[in-house]
């Protein structure tokens, strides 16, 4: 996997112990974009060239709208590698857990590995099997010890993602009554588990603004900002289109 070097990086890009926080950069750059000039009133939408089907950037001026998209591009460019390398350290870990949880007394068999023919893998495949019979405690130690760091480091790009995110959508136009009863009828409709990304958006977002979170996650859509709306509306959006890929 092709990573960038250190002197590829911009030198406003810092580092922390795990890496380049690319989502942090790049939250800073957009916050530092939207800054350097006030939004198109919104009585002046009709005098643009925008469509009104046009969400993010409407109320931008065109360039600032093709130098968001930019931005986010990159971003999304630059943080894929990142999000490869964590999925391979979360499979990792995993394949050592289910290696770890194994009875001594039960080694794997030839016919039937832990851990798959991957070269990653098979550099500590051996290690693994000789420290589990010599000491499987420090094992299970070890794997605790990196899946808290990497769960650490996942809730901290989350974290900055969040924000990236709600700085985006300060750039869409108000939100319409039938777009609001839309995206009402469709949170009802989600199922359990996609109702929990619902509710951490909004429990994120309440914290944000220190406000209590309600205890239904079906909120009043009259009373709520842009922000929350037009974060729930892409969340639903994403959750849909990843259901109809898999169906």
């Amino acid at each position: 996997m092709t990573k960038r070097t250190s002197e590829d990086m911009p030198p406003s890009l810092e580092r922390s112990r795990n890496g380049p926080d690319f989502f942090g950069y790049y939250r800073a750059q957009v916050e530092d974009l939207l800054s350097q000039e006030e939004k198109v009133p919104h009585h002046k939408h009709e005098a643009t060239h925008k469509s009104s089907s046009e969400v993010i950037g409407a109320e931008l001026s065109d360039l600032k709208n093709e130098k968001l998209n930019a931005l986010l591009r990159q971003c999304v460019l630059d943080s894929v590698p990142e999000a490869d390398e964590m999925q391979s350290r979360v499979e990792s870990l995993h394949l050592m857990s289910q290696l770890s949880n194994k009875k001594p007394s039960i080694p794997p068999t030839d016919e039937e590995p832990v851990i798959p023919a991957d070269p990653t893998f098979k550099e500590v495949e051996d290690d693994l099997k000789l420290l589990m019979k010599s000491d499987p405690s420090l094992v299970k130690e070890i794997v605790s010890k990196h899946s808290s760091d990497l769960r650490s480091q996942i809730n901290e790009m989350q974290q900055q993602l969040e924000k990236v995110l709600d700085n985006v959508v300060t750039t869409c136009r108000p939100m319409r009554r039938g777009e609001k009863r839309e995206l009402q009828k469709s949170i009802k409709e989600l199922p359990g588990p996609n109702l929990e990304r619902v509710a951490e958006i909004i429990k994120n977002h309440y914290v944000a603004l220190g406000r209590e979170m309600p205890d239904d996650v079906i909120v009043n859509m009259e009373e709520e900002d842009d922000i929350l709306l037009w974060r729930l509306h892409y969340c639903v959006a994403t959750i849909k289109s990843a259901r109809r890929l898999a169906s």
